[in-house]
């Protein structure tokens, strides 16, 4: 055993920087001094110079490597920030390496005698060769040197040595109960944490990772916590394979690895979906999740995407490729057999996490519609998302009712966060300038919400209560901030009215759409666009407030049409038939 040690990392890796800069200094200073003191001859006083810089040189390099070995096993032995101690397994790094090499020939000479004669003491023999460096595992050059002393082809080789016979486990993997089962924990550990602290070399890394079964790459994971860059690693390496590699011959077991590993480490879920622009359809895809085979698969990924979604650095990022994946033209997560999406807690967590990125898809929706308004514009890289790909995603979302819910929530919740009624539709032209980008904005989220109610599946009645409440999301600020009522009765009286705007446009769509009516769609949009500006006409009148002209009251009729007519009369002509 080594000595108790108490170290903060930060100031070690301080320090540790010093040190290179002087490294640095007298590397750049050295030549030419050596230079010097060699055409001064024996005659100079100061010959022994040479040996002292080279000394000097050599101590500041000793000096980080025994340091950042110190850090590097504290940090294994205690995660943490701020002051680590422990006794270290070792009194230096050349002992560690001495002792895990010796330890990995020593399982290797196991496996060579498994291969000859393959019985269950010998099997047990690696078994116990493996746990003996248990004690010693948290010294990653230890763990570097065991990894180094066995090879790559040989651990893989004891890892799929277990699996041979349990069934596709090398390609599916195994719950992890089973795999507890294995005895090769400590080696799984060795790997990660060698790997931790940056000690593999290429072979251990790209070369091991891209041509080690799937289900011995779980494993790793299962048996030891690895780094965010391993399990990253390993998703990508897991998930980016065709589809066809998971049919539902066996259960998945490696999806669901994956999984319990981020449920410890949500951030670097965050940081696979923001920097890989295919991760998100990789592992939301509809097919790897519907025909997974584990119990209870979906709510552990819902929970695990709400912690990785929730708060983070690459949290827009994330979220950015989750929507243009999904929403995607031919996008398999709509109109598809798999149904996974209609009662899901999947698409509640994604529908719970949209209120931050409304504005940035209500930009894109306004730009389509009111190109003009260029102050408005999405910001990058929202600004490369097409709203049709932004409606396909809403639309998604909308096949589930409770995520519709949530969605129409945030849409109200974004639309009075606007506070367009501090500007009068009528005033100067920097008010009229502010009224006018803010209701393009309203105006975008209510279409934006319009266009995904094509890819819901409900009931009309269900429908018809939601397209008539999306579409008054545009008025509905109105009664609220440009007519504030002090009035409790007043105010009862506005939101009384604004019930009734909104059941006599449900009461209009449940007409059409149950064929009571001779209209056509484009009748009941006209009329739906025609009773708010009424709405709002009235409303003024009931609450003393200068009326609109004729002509004020056109151009709020024109603007209303501008932003929802399209969406709202091919959300109904796609329902009516």
């Amino acid at each position: 055993m080594g000595e108790f040690v108490g170290i903060d990392p930060r100031q070690a890796e301080q320090l540790m920087r010093e040190m290179a800069g002087g490294q640095a200094v007298l590397g750049r200073a050295r030549p030419g001094l050596e230079a010097a003191i060699a055409e001064a001859g024996p005659s100079w006083t100061g010959p022994a110079g040479t040996t002292a810089m080279h000394k000097s040189w050599a101590f500041l390099d000793e000096s980080q490597r025994d340091l950042k070995w110190r850090v590097d096993t504290l940090r294994q032995m205690a995660p943490g920030t701020g002051l680590l101690s422990g006794s270290l397994p070792f009194i230096s790094e050349t002992e560690a390496a001495r002792q895990g090499t010796s330890d990995g020939r020593r399982i290797a000479d196991a496996l060579k005698k498994l291969k000859i004669d393959h019985t269950p003491e010998t099997w047990s023999a690696i078994t116990a060769a493996a746990a003996a460096t248990q004690s010693h595992l948290n010294d990653p050059a230890y763990a570097a040197a065991l990894l180094n002393a066995l090879g790559p082809d040989r651990f893989r080789a004891l890892f799929m040595h277990w699996m041979k016979n349990r069934g596709p486990a090398m390609d599916k993997g195994l719950p992890p109960g089973v795999l507890q089962q294995s005895g090769l924990g400590p080696l799984a550990q060795a790997y990660t944490n060698a790997e931790r602290a940056g000690r593999l070399d290429a072979k251990w890394l790209d070369t091991f990772l891209t041509t080690t079964q799937p289900g011995v790459l779980t494993a790793l994971i299962t048996l030891a916590r690895p780094s965010s860059r391993l399990l990253n690693q390993v998703a990508t390496r897991v998930l980016g394979r065709p589809l066809a590699a998971d049919l539902p011959t066996s259960p998945n077991w490696n999806l669901n690895a994956l999984v319990d590993a981020y449920s410890k480490d949500p951030g670097a879920l965050q940081t696979l979906l923001a920097t890989n622009k295919n991760a998100a359809g990789w592992l939301l895809h509809p097919q790897r999740i519907q025909l997974s085979g584990i119990d209870g698969l979906q709510p552990k990924l819902a929970a695990v995407l709400n912690q990785a979604l929730s708060e983070g650095p690459h949290r827009d990022q994330a979220m950015f490729n989750i929507i243009r994946n999904l929403g995607a033209e031919d996008s398999p997560w709509i109109s598809t057999d798999w149904g996974i999406w209609r009662d899901s807690p999947i698409s509640e967590t994604l529908a719970r996490n949209m209120g931050p990125y409304l504005d940035q898809l209500a930009r894109a929706q306004s730009k389509r519609d009111s190109p003009e308004l260029t102050a408005i514009y999405p910001t990058s890289p929202w600004d490369t998302l097409t709203p049709d790909d932004a409606s396909r995603f809403v639309g998604v979302l909308m096949q589930d009712s409770d995520a519709a819910k949530l969605l129409m929530k945030a849409s109200q919740d974004y639309t009075l966060s606007l506070d367009i009624g501090r500007f009068r539709p009528f005033g100067d032209e920097a008010t009229q300038d502010q009224y006018t980008s803010r209701a393009a904005l309203a105006g975008g989220v209510a279409n934006l919400m319009l266009s995904g109610t094509t890819y819901a599946e409900w009931a009309d009645d269900e429908y018809a209560d939601w397209v008539a409440g999306v579409s008054l999301l545009p008025v509905s600020w109105l009664s609220n901030k440009y007519w504030p009522i002090q009035d409790p009765t007043a105010a009862t009286a506005r939101d009384f009215g604004l019930d009734t705007a909104k059941d006599g446009l449900k009461g209009a769509i449940t007409d059409y759409l149950d064929k009571k009516t001779p209209a056509t769609a484009e009748t009941v949009a006209d009329g739906i666009v025609a009773r708010q500006a009424e709405w709002v006409q009235d409303s003024l009148t009931q609450h003393g407030q200068k009326p609109l002209t004729a002509a004020q009251e056109n151009e709020v009729r024109m603007a209303f049409r501008g932003r929802l007519y399209d969406a709202l009369l091919k959300a109904l002509q796609q329902r009516g038939g």
